[in-house]
């Protein structure tokens, strides 16, 4: 039998300590840390391994450890259990979950953006059309008041009743006008707004000075109607957006909808 050699011996246990640190090198890699079943509890016991990863996989891990144990909180099934896995597997995971979630809210403001310029443009064209109307037709309201309830008479309810004058500058009879009354106080904040509709005839270059209108008030609520009746006329402003106008040889013009 050969005995090695002092310097032989030298040789193997220089192989074995390179051996040994890759070993421990490998076995301290953050990437390597298998996850058991409190994963989140984990990372914060282990601190000091996990912060030898970059900072933005530990927030992305962190981001995803919490869904999954939200989920799982909620009884979602698992098909991707955490425990027994390696920090890397579940990385990988990680990272695909947050690109996923990017891509969803990179749709989502997308939509979005679309909604408001869909909404903005819509404005702009119920604007224009109200312009367009009210060169044909001036709503001026002349007086306010509220009728109270009549049983005798049938009124169940008391009433907010508000008196018009309506001048047709167009040649042609105007059949039905639709309109959307805006109230403000003085300050120029709303009180509120109602919807009105006239369907007297209203013949071309002339006007109607008496149309009225009568919305019920109901006195266990405080909605738009409610605060209108209850405020003189000499605080508020109102303010007319008309929405349609159908004239006597059949045109019409059409705002479009709140809901278009």
């Amino acid at each position: 039998m050969r005995i090695p050699t002092s310097h032989s011996v030298s040789h193997i246990v220089a192989g074995l300590s390179i051996v040994c640190v890759l070993l421990l090198a490998a076995c301290s890699r953050p990437t390597d840390i298998v996850f058991g079943p409190e994963p989140l509890k984990q990372m914060a016991e282990q601190g000091d391994q996990f912060k030898k990863l970059p900072e933005e996989d530990r927030g992305v891990l962190v981001g995803y450890l919490g869904v999954k144990a939200l989920s799982k909180a909620f009884g979602a099934k698992d098909d991707k259990p955490i425990t027994g896995r390696t920090v890397g597997e579940v990385l990988v995971d990680a990272r695909a979950w947050k690109a996923t979630m990017l891509e969803k809210e990179a749709a989502e403001k997308k939509k979005e953006a679309e909604a408001a310029a869909l909404k903005a443009r819509l404005m702009e064209e119920r604007k224009a059309i109200s312009e367009k109307i009210l060169s044909s037709v001036t709503i001026t309201l002349l007086s306010k008041s509220v009728v109270p309830k009549n049983i005798e008479a049938g009124r169940f309810d008391s009433e907010l009743k508000l008196m018009f004058a309506i001048e047709n500058k167009s040649d042609k009879p105007i059949k039905l006008l639709k309109t959307r009354i805006n109230f403000k106080d003085a300050t120029g904040d709303e009180v509120g707004w109602l919807s009105m509709t006239f369907d007297d005839t209203i013949l071309a270059k002339s006007t109607l000075k008496s149309a009225s209108g009568y919305w019920k008030i109901n006195e266990f609520r405080n909605g738009d109607i409610e605060k209108i009746a209850n405020r003189e006329l000499s605080a508020m402003t109102a303010s007319f957006e008309p929405k349609s106008v159908a004239f006597g040889d059949g045109e019409v013009i059409k705002a479009p909808s709140e809901s278009d």
